[in-house]
């Protein structure tokens, strides 16, 4: 059972993947894009810290011994939220996918234009495909420095994010390559082939996941990466 339902929160995130190429990337744009998000994932995401997330930690004390802070129980509510603050990030439980959600629809958003211009056949041009390249290269450059930065214990990020995010850039370059073949002559089985690199690329991003991590700012991280695969 236990297996069975770990395809659960990859399918949803691969069918945000499916809703979001209904997007109008051409009339609106990365900026306009990003507000939206914002509003709609990380505004939620704040407000349940406080209101669902606050509360489920602090009566949780009793029963769980990673609620509480310093391994300290603390029955003043407010002391208690000043004292976990610091330490959200790895306690996020099921609030997790909200941020995932809104850094895998930012990392993939670059994809998602030209996937949306090679799906109109409309024909390359360096200046408009040139600058959603480089849009992309340059948010996998941001996203190199939490990954590389932020998680530092038994040092992860080296080890595992680090990689498993270059190896995310190598499966996007063939996502990147094979979408502007697909219209070419017998360009059809390039889309063949894509549908067996999104599995093939969980697969290698697999490789380097590990099972320490547990609920924590690495497991997040780890899990984007692998996200991205399903949105893509």
């Amino acid at each position: 059972m236990k297996s069975l339902v770990q395809i659960g929160i990859p399918m949803f995130f691969y069918i945000s993947g499916m809703a979001s190429t209904f997007y109008n990337t051409e009339g609106k744009g990365f900026g306009i894009f990003l507000g939206e998000k914002t509003l709609r994932l990380i505004v939620p995401f704040v407000l349940a810290i406080f209101i669902f997330l606050m509360p489920r930690l602090y009566f949780g004390q009793a029963y769980e011994d990673w609620c509480r802070p310093n391994d300290e129980t603390e029955n003043d509510y407010w002391t208690f939220q000043e004292k976990t603050l610091p330490s959200v990030p790895t306690k996020l439980s099921w609030l997790w996918y909200l941020p995932a959600l809104f850094i895998d629809l930012v990392i993939t958003y670059p994809l998602l234009a030209w996937t949306v211009r090679r799906s109109r056949k409309i024909p390359y041009n360096q200046r408009d495909d040139g600058n959603i390249i480089l849009l992309q290269l340059a948010i996998f450059v941001i996203w190199l420095f939490p990954c590389f930065y932020l998680d530092t214990k038994k040092d992860l990020g080296t080890k595992y994010l680090l990689p498993s995010t270059l190896t995310l850039m190598c499966i996007f370059f063939f996502f990147y390559t094979f979408q502007l073949m697909i219209h070419t002559e017998n360009g059809d089985k390039y889309a063949m082939v894509m549908k067996v690199l999104g599995p093939c690329g969980s697969i290698a991003l697999n490789y380097w996941k590990t099972q320490e991590a547990g609920v924590s700012l690495h497991h997040l991280l780890m899990m984007v990466n692998y996200d991205a695969v399903f949105f893509s």
